[in-house]
């Protein structure tokens, strides 16, 4: 009985111990399981790392290719604009004088534009305005007077409408032509003044003067014998004038001797036009 006790207690102990060893090796097992978990988490971590690294670098070496390849057409095209300069710069050389001979005409030319009215090849408009305001000031200055013609081709609409505007094209140059040919001196000045308007500029000019000038110009004109079968009081081509004289002052516009110029204008016209008139107001 008490051999049979201690066997039962002796396999009890047994147990108990390959119990405990089993434990053990589970722990083991558990531990080591978590380390190779831990190990493969590291190792996708490090290939996701790789895999990033591995596409920045293709990325960076397409960049550079790219560059390279950019800059070599840079390159190739500074080196062909090289040699077109170098040409540019031989042909500069070895005619410089015929390139400056043509950059001067071409400033006279682009001069002309500016200064001369392209239809008639008299002063512009801009002209006259900046020659009446430089006049003045230096006639202000000097104490000398100032006359102003405005002339008006008489019935031009109508001329237009009879005979096409190819021939009031026509006109209008012969009469700026023959007005130009009216005045002498330097200082004095022709223009077309706006559509079939013409302005003459006399400095140092009296009434007196100013209406000799003016009738030399309703005469020069009426003498072209420019036909005109529309006009209401002539076969040919005729201009009404209207003329002013001021003194000019520091303290007054030069916009009052056109006022002045315009009133004597329609004075003309209200008198039967082909004629001159002085505006004495």
């Amino acid at each position: 009985m008490e051999t049979e006790k201690s066997d039962l207690v002796s396999t009890e102990g047994l147990f108990l111990a390959t119990v405990a060893s089993l434990k053990q090796e589970i722990q083991e097992l558990k531990a080591q399981n978590i380390i190779l978990r831990d190990r493969l988490v590291s190792k996708t971590i490090q290939e996701e790392q790789l895999s990033e690294a591995n596409h920045r670098l293709q990325t960076e070496i397409i960049d550079r290719q790219r560059t390279e390849t950019a800059l070599r057409l840079l390159l190739d095209r500074l080196s062909s604009e090289k040699n077109d300069l170098e040409i540019i710069l031989d042909t500069t050389t070895r005619h410089s004088d015929t390139i400056e001979a043509l950059l001067y005409e071409r400033a006279l030319s682009l001069a002309r534009e500016v200064t001369i009215d392209g239809l008639t090849q008299i002063a512009n408009r801009r002209t006259f305005d900046q020659k009446l305001e430089v006049e003045w000031q230096r006639l202000a200055r000097e104490g000398l007077p100032m006359s102003l013609l405005i002339c008006d081709v008489d019935f031009f609409k109508r001329y237009n409408d009879r005979y096409g505007h190819p021939a009031g094209d026509d006109c209008l140059r012969a009469v700026a032509k023959a007005i130009e040919s009216c005045i002498r001196r330097p200082a004095d000045l022709a223009a077309r003044y706006g559509g079939e308007e013409f302005a003459v500029i006399l400095p140092n000019t009296l009434k007196e003067g100013a209406a000799f000038i003016a009738e030399k110009v309703c005469h020069t004109v009426s003498s072209l014998s420019i036909k005109h079968e529309a006009s209401f009081i002539s076969d040919r081509v005729t201009v009404s004038i209207g003329i002013s004289t001021i003194q000019p002052t520091k303290k007054l516009s030069a916009k009052i001797l056109i006022e002045s110029a315009d009133k004597g204008l329609y004075l003309a016209k209200k008198q039967g036009r082909d004629r001159a008139v002085f505006n004495a107001d």
